[in-house]
């Protein structure tokens, strides 16, 4: 699992030109699955570990003399959070100049794996929980505020 996290001061998404989800300052989340992670991956440790890592980011100011630092996270700082599926994220550069995407995780189990990740990380703080969907094509509009962009894989932080 890839999930590539970006404090920012507004994103959206929009599908067939509506809008399907928005935020104000908080965290956008490009979220993927990779086929290492398999079908069963909502059961490993890992899965409940990144929705923990997630949620607690310490990327947000605090007050006074910690005002420019990382110092809050986004359950503290009282932001929100908006989750998108992004299967690019497993892109493999490299052969060629055309991506292959055969790392990334089948389809079949990673929409409803992406759906119960938005559940447990809905749960699991007390932010508001948006998503984009899962095989549309979407516009996504953000103001990245920093920029603040961090990398997170499963592999690398939990081994699995």
């Amino acid at each position: 699992m890839r999930i590539l996290v970006q404090r920012v001061t507004e994103a959206s998404v929009n599908v067939d030109g509506r809008q399907v989800a928005a935020i104000g300052p908080g965290i956008m989340a490009l979220v993927g699955f990779g086929q290492e992670d398999g079908p069963d991956f909502h059961n490993r440790p890992a899965f409940r570990g990144m929705a923990q890592k997630l949620a607690g980011l310490r990327i947000f100011p605090g007050q006074g003399e910690l005002a420019n630092k990382f110092h809050t996270s986004l359950e503290e700082f009282g932001g929100q959070l908006l989750l998108v599926p992004q299967f690019t994220l497993y892109a493999d550069c490299r052969k060629g100049r055309r991506p292959s995407f055969t790392d990334a995780g089948n389809p079949a189990w990673a929409e409803p794996m992406f759906e119960h990740f938005v559940k447990i990380v809905d749960e699991s703080c007390s932010v508001s929980v948006s998503s984009g969907i899962f095989g549309a094509d979407m516009a996504v509009r953000l103001c990245n505020w920093g920029p603040v962009t961090i990398w997170l894989d499963s592999l690398s932080l939990f081994g699995s």
